[in-house]
């Protein structure tokens, strides 16, 4: 018993160095340094439409708009000035017709892009297109039932307000609030017969 009990006295009255703590930190630290980097929260996945220069569009849509069926709604940019002549005579039937949007797919470096989402009435959307360098024009057809040009003029850059009424689709001018809560409305992917 006595031994123990001088055991016990011994183990409890052992120093530890101050020098084995500088080893333990200094091998620590080496330990650290192999360690995995700690995983970045991942990115929002991109959307095909967007880009370093944007046109981001606001838009709403009345609630009787194109007699309160699904409206297709695409923004199209146009690098050419033939074409830009071309489909600036251009009005939504024709656009979304058989010799329209389909007959200018021509790849990434095509001279007309377009993209395609489509809406209901009642709806509030948000979408972004990406405007490559040298566009000569950008424009946005809504295809309505009712006889009519339903194509609008739209900026090259920064943001835009875009309504769709009962019987057409037109830009708002002037400083409109932004709506922060919306998200990116999924662009259409198929639109033509070979997509």
């Amino acid at each position: 018993m006595i031994g123990a009990d001088r055991l016990e006295r011994k183990t409890l009255s052992v120093r530890i160095h101050p020098a084995c703590f500088a080893v333990a930190a200094a091998l620590l630290s080496a330990g650290c340094h192999h360690a995995p980097k700690p995983l970045k929260p991942p990115s929002p996945p991109k959307s095909r439409v967007g880009g370093p220069s944007q046109l981001v569009v606001q838009g709403t849509i009345a609630a009787n708009a194109n007699s309160d069926s699904v409206i297709a709604f695409d923004v199209v940019t146009i690098h050419d000035k033939t074409l830009l002549k071309q489909i600036a005579q251009m009005d939504a039937a024709t656009w979304f017709g058989p010799k329209g949007r389909c007959t200018f797919r021509d790849g990434q470096k095509a001279k007309v892009e377009f993209h395609s989402w489509e809406f209901v009435p009642g709806q509030t959307f948000l979408i972004d297109v990406h405007v490559p360098r040298g566009t000569k024009a950008v424009f946005g057809f809504a295809d309505y039932a009712t006889a009519g040009e339903h194509r609008i003029s739209m900026d090259t850059s920064g943001s835009q307000i875009v309504e769709m009424d009962k019987d057409g689709a037109h830009t708002v001018t002037g400083q409109v609030a932004r709506d922060t809560t919306l998200t990116l409305a999924p662009e259409k992917q198929k639109v033509c017969p070979d997509d």
